[in-house]
């Protein structure tokens, strides 16, 4: 070690539960290449599937937009794959839901998960939560 060097380790830092979503910093692939998994292919069809037919979806769109954001399919969902320990999740910092293609494989679990990401979109909307200083915001929209 050279005189003037910090002798302590680097501090870590926090991955807010990015590390169970490994495609979130991977660089987009060509519709091609996607077309060619079916894992992607089928989360595509099961998602528009609860966004036209399922009421609890639907009822949450319709509030975010009377709340003033309204959610664009091709923007606001992505259907990623994910560590095996979740189905989906909430990312607050491209207001984006995550959907883990490689872990839903019946519609009615799709619904669950839509409808689940949907309500902390919502909150992250409406309530601007601040999900990651206030255990309190975070606790209040999982209930």
């Amino acid at each position: 070690m050279e005189r003037g060097e910090d002798a302590s380790p680097p501090a870590e830092e926090d991955d807010f539960g990015y590390r169970l979503f490994p495609d979130r910093n991977k660089k987009q692939q060509s519709f091609l290449v996607r077309s060619l998994f079916t894992f992607h292919n089928r989360c595509q069809l099961m998602l528009r599937m609860t966004l036209e037919t399922n009421p609890y979806a639907q009822l949450l769109l319709e509030a975010m937009k009377q709340s003033g954001c309204t959610v664009f399919n091709d923007r606001h969902f992505s259907c990623e794959n994910c560590d095996g320990s979740v189905s989906g999740g909430f990312d607050s910092a491209t207001s984006q839901i995550v959907l883990c293609q490689n872990n839903i494989r019946q519609q009615s679990h799709m619904n669950r998960v839509v409808t689940h990401e949907l309500i902390h979109a919502f909150d992250h909307c409406r309530a601007h939560v601040d999900w990651f200083n206030n255990v309190k915001h975070l606790a209040c929209s999982e209930v």
